[in-house]
């Protein structure tokens, strides 16, 4: 079966190869760890145990920072290392980790897994999320490391595929070992997908525990001078933004400032590389526009009419943090499936989503239950709501201390994945 998987990977390489040597010499995202993703990593020389902790993009690199930080506290001994697929997942888990090790995701090519984990040498594996691959997942059953899925989350969909995967790599079932799914839901989809009940257990989201509940007072004061608010300024935060978003949130604000003579729009897309395409619609839509990257190089001033555009890795928490209201995107067009809402509900801050949020099915189902989120569905709902917030200082600071206290309330997956890990680990001889 690895060398039908393989002959389809190349057959699909080929198709994108044109498209792919196209974009390279255009785009970092494109060439960057290329070697490392034939399998090339840097070779890692052996002192003890080691962890291998795969996190697909910048969104899943914060997730396990406590879980990581907590085992390395019990197990002193162990080298933590990260894989990721993308430049900028790497440059956030390097920011995040800076002890550890960080290097490319391998194709799933057999020879690239082969010599990837050859070189890496983990004791085990944690996959964030999900991203079962079957060629890696065969490699690290062959070799009897074993593999944990941590804070599992699955959609209808990825069911679907992994049921097929599951049937014809027999290896992707049994080499996870322990998932750890974020809910009940989850648990159950894992289980129809193929994995084995007896290795799947619903402790809850790791994400509840590693959202910061409150920003440094100081770090809150320098963006303030560097985007020039006014401490009284109003402010409306765009987080994680998709194609279409940006223009509603544009005319939404225009309309909206023409009442608030004080509010500030700060837009934070999804993808940094869209910065450019961005800033021409905040300025097609009669709005001046300040990068933050041109900001922080000190090449622009800001002024106190300028939309703020944040092309920087990092900063989105910071920015939700001086938010008198947030809207997290991918939620407002179809097919969605949403961004993550918790991170404003965590800083206590009222927030709006559109209707489109099937990834984060748990996390809507919490806030909507404690009525600590607001769903709009079209633009026109978007501006009517935030309307209605900006108006009412009240009932804006109600919504977002439900949101906070339903982050609060759900708090402690780290601790129930952590003693799941290393009820695996003991099993497998290695603690």
């Amino acid at each position: 079966m690895r060398w039908v998987l393989d002959a389809l990977y190349l057959d699909l390489l080929a198709a994108a190869a044109p498209y792919w040597l196209w974009k390279v010499p255009q785009a970092r995202r494109y060439r960057a760890g290329l070697l490392q993703r034939i399998g090339l990593v840097p070779a890692m020389p052996k002192s003890g145990r080691r962890l291998w902790v795969h996190c697909v993009s910048v969104g899943e690199a914060a997730i396990p920072r406590t879980l990581i930080e907590q085992f390395h506290t019990r197990h002193p001994g162990w080298e933590v290392v990260f894989s990721t697929f993308t430049d900028t997942g790497a440059d956030r888990l390097r920011s995040l980790y800076p002890d550890c090790r960080v290097f490319f995701w391998p194709l799933d090519l057999s020879p690239c897994v082969h010599e990837t984990v050859r070189r890496v040498q983990p004791d085990a594996v944690v996959l964030v999320e999900q991203e079962l691959w079957p060629n890696f997942l065969h490699e690290c059953l062959c070799r009897r490391v074993p593999v944990a899925v941590v804070n599992g989350r699955i959609n209808p969909r990825s069911v679907r595929l992994l049921r097929g995967l599951s049937r014809l790599c027999p290896a992707v079932p049994k080499a996870v070992t322990l998932c750890c799914a974020r809910s009940e839901t989850d648990a159950a989809r894992f289980a129809e997908a193929g994995l084995a009940r007896d290795r799947i257990f619903s402790v809850g989201s790791l994400k509840y525990d590693t959202l910061p509940v409150e920003v440094a007072p100081d770090k809150l004061m320098a963006l303030r001078e560097r985007f020039a608010l006014a401490p009284e300024a109003r402010v409306l935060v765009a987080g994680s933004t998709h194609p279409g978003e940006d223009e509603m949130l544009c005319r939404a604000y225009r309309d909206l400032r023409a009442r608030y003579g004080d509010l500030r729009l700060i837009l934070v897309p999804r993808h940094i590389e869209r910065a450019a395409a961005v800033a021409r619609e905040v300025r097609d839509a009669g709005l001046p526009a300040a990068r933050k990257s041109d900001l922080d190089s000190g090449t622009a001033r800001p002024s106190a009419d300028d939309v703020i555009l944040v092309d920087t890795i990092g900063d989105l928490v910071p920015c939700y943090a001086l938010a008198t209201c947030a809207f997290v995107g991918r939620s407002l067009l179809p097919p969605g499936g949403g961004q993550n809402m918790m991170e404003p509900a965590g800083l206590g801050k009222p927030v709006i989503v559109g209707p489109h949020n099937s990834n984060f099915a748990p996390e809507m189902e919490l806030l909507t239950s404690r009525r600590a989120v607001v769903i709009v569905q079209d633009e026109a709902g978007l501006r009517g709501e935030l309307d209605r917030l900006l108006s009412n200082a009240q009932a804006a600071g109600e919504l977002g201390q439900r949101a906070r206290q339903a982050v609060l309330d759900s708090r402690g997956a780290t601790g129930r994945t952590l003693a799941r890990l290393e009820g695996m680990l003991t099993t497998a001889g290695l603690v």
